[in-house]
């Protein structure tokens, strides 16, 4: 069984050392979007400038984020993704989760496993419920 994982789980783990993450283990494989690289990051650094992180405490974020985007297989933003993204979802969603959710749909159908969807996001969890999607949170 492969589990997607989206930018919420990640930045709860960064942020407030959240246990969630090692659930991940549990699954043949664990990917994301690209997008959450970029999503990642762009929080990491608005904590920064925003006084809720030193500088050394950054340092150590990104560093402990490099290692566990290193270990997912990455889906890269590609035309598919893009055109699967602007098309209709069952509930309302943004357009950060429909890439998330577009992406993960994608990843089941071409890989024919079962897939996990792990968020913390509740209107991507129900999204993702609408469209027979199963999740973790």
């Amino acid at each position: 069984m492969n589990c997607y994982i989206d930018s919420s789980v990640i930045l709860r783990y960064l942020l407030t050392g959240d246990r969630g993450l090692q659930q991940a283990r549990d699954f043949d494989k664990t990917g994301c979007s690209e997008l959450l690289f970029i999503e990642c990051s762009r929080v990491l650094q608005r904590y920064r400038l925003e006084g809720e992180l030193t500088d050394r405490q950054l340092e150590e974020a990104v560093h402990h984020f490099h290692e566990i985007y290193e270990a997912f297989h990455v889906f890269e933003l590609g035309h598919q993704v893009v055109k699967r993204s602007a098309e209709s979802f069952p509930t309302v969603i943004g357009t950060l989760d429909a890439i998330h959710l577009s992406t993960a749909v994608m990843w089941m159908e071409q890989d024919q496993d079962p897939l996990v969807l792990f968020t913390y996001d509740e209107q991507m969890r129900t999204c993702a419920h609408a469209m027979g999607i199963h999740t973790l949170s």
